[in-house]
């Protein structure tokens, strides 16, 4: 009976270690952290988990890289040399409320824990970085972003994204999208608040293959035609922002 009950801990365990893999394996980390050992030894632990670990080493370039590229994680030590970590999950929190956030720290500090408790975080990791500890903070993260893919995203003019079947409906009819308009609504919607450039849209959606001028503005003219032009602005030689 005891050895049943322990084989079904372990099998629940290990499902939910493949289901955690799963999500994260094609995700990407923002890691804001200014000690180079410590980002040596801690991108290979990183990225057992996801796809890529994007690096930072003061909040002018986190604020780059957040704007620019497609982030799915944000990873940031509190006590920078010279700037707080915290006021960069601020800035991040007053358009994002969705993304999940770990902080890191060297010692903990009820100071910053208070401060932090109002930032809607994902986990506190203190270094250095126990390997149990940073599958429990992943487990939390890959939870958040499960919950996040399941809901539905209202778009302009009756149309709403589901996230979880990948179509977009309108009263009782259902759109059917294909590869690219998939990619390209996920990674809209994951950066909802942000300018999604033409770059992103050539790494994300092209996924690097040739994208010329014409062949984004034919792409973006069939999705206006289908969908309506009022849930995507246009950011003149810049890229586009979702509108709802």
């Amino acid at each position: 009976m005891y050895l049943r009950d322990e084989l079904a801990i372990i099998f629940i365990h290990v499902q939910k270690g493949i289901e955690m893999i799963e999500i994260l394996n094609e995700k990407r980390i923002l890691l804001l952290e200014d000690s180079d050992e410590f980002i040596e030894n801690i991108i290979s632990l990183f990225n057992m988990f996801v796809k890529e670990t994007l690096v930072a080493k003061d909040i002018k370039s986190a604020l780059k890289i957040y704007n620019e590229d497609s982030i799915d994680i944000i990873v940031s030590d509190i006590n920078l040399k010279q700037e707080n970590g915290l006021d960069f999950i601020q800035d991040i929190r007053q358009t994002n409320r969705e993304i999940p956030i770990v902080v890191l720290s060297g010692y903990k500090d009820e100071e910053y824990l208070f401060r932090a408790m109002t930032l809607n975080l994902s986990g506190y990791l203190l270094k250095p970085v126990n390997f149990k500890s940073l599958v429990e903070i992943f487990e939390s993260c890959a939870k958040k972003i499960k919950l996040s893919l399941m809901e539905s995203v209202a778009l302009k003019d009756g149309f709403v994204y589901n996230k979880e079947l990948k179509t977009i409906s309108k009263e009782k009819e259902t759109f059917t999208l294909n590869k690219k308009e998939i990619l390209f609504f996920d990674m809209l919607i994951l950066n909802k608040n942000k300018v999604i450039t033409k770059e992103m849209i050539a790494s994300m959606v092209y996924e690097n293959e040739n994208m010329s001028d014409s062949a984004l503005n034919n792409f973006i003219m069939r999705l206006r035609r289908r969908f309506g032009k009022s849930f995507l602005h246009t950011i003149p030689d810049v890229g586009y922002k979702l509108i709802v």
